[in-house]
């Protein structure tokens, strides 16, 4: 997924253990608008498509499992309105979601 450079933050966090994380320079900015969309292949990993916004709680992470996309991001995302996920848990009220599920709102 590529981002303008309007979505870009050179922005700092503190891990909580005094070491300032830089915020990676090519990732969705805090307090970019998103859609969560589902996967193509499956019902999942949420039971619907809705709107959230990018948190600035942690910087975007790289995603640590087999099955993700080279330099893939994970993000927290805090939603506009409670949601389950495709196993029926919830509601979930903030989540930290892979970067291939968001998909930046457009100003018009």
């Amino acid at each position: 997924m590529s981002h303008d450079a309007s979505s870009r933050s050179p922005r700092m966090k503190n891990d909580g253990g005094g070491t300032d994380v830089p915020w990676p320079e090519d990732a969705m900015a805090p307090g970019t608008r998103v859609t969560v969309v589902q996967d193509p292949a499956w019902p999942g990993p949420w039971l619907e498509v809705f709107q959230g916004t990018i948190d600035d709680f942690e910087p975007p992470a790289p995603v640590r499992d087999n099955t993700a996309h080279s330099g893939e991001l994970a993000y927290w995302v805090v939603f506009d309105s409670p949601q389950y996920d495709s196993d029926g848990c919830g509601p979930y009220y903030k989540a930290q979601i892979w970067d291939r599920y968001l998909a930046p709102v457009l100003n018009r």
